[in-house]
């Protein structure tokens, strides 16, 4: 069985890689280059805006590209919210959550 000091260790590690990843996603979103840069070449191709099928498909691509890493970004998001989970609920178990009281 896990110690608690190990429990409490690996929550305290899964919670920084969360924030970290909340970080990475929320500069990526309000980032002046890709955040933006998604949302306006989105809008460009909805209005038909591209000079040439060569520009078009440049933009498609950096579309794609851009979606990719924003998707990669937010599935890390989310696994490290699963880990700070079961970390908590084990923490918690071994006895140092919310509500315990312990007599020494």
């Amino acid at each position: 069985m896990a110690t608690y000091e190990g429990i409490e260790q690996e929550l305290t590690k899964a919670e920084a890689r969360l924030d970290e990843a909340t970080k990475n996603l929320k500069t990526f979103e309000e980032g002046d280059y890709k955040g933006k840069k998604l949302g306006e070449l989105e809008d460009k191709l909805e209005r038909r805006s591209w000079q040439d099928e060569e520009e078009k498909t440049m933009w498609k691509d950096k579309v794609k590209e851009l979606k990719e890493e924003k998707k990669l970004l937010v599935e890390s998001k989310v696994r490290w919210e699963k880990q700070v989970e079961e970390w908590g609920k084990k923490f918690r178990e071994v006895g140092g959550g919310e509500g315990n009281e312990q007599i020494a």
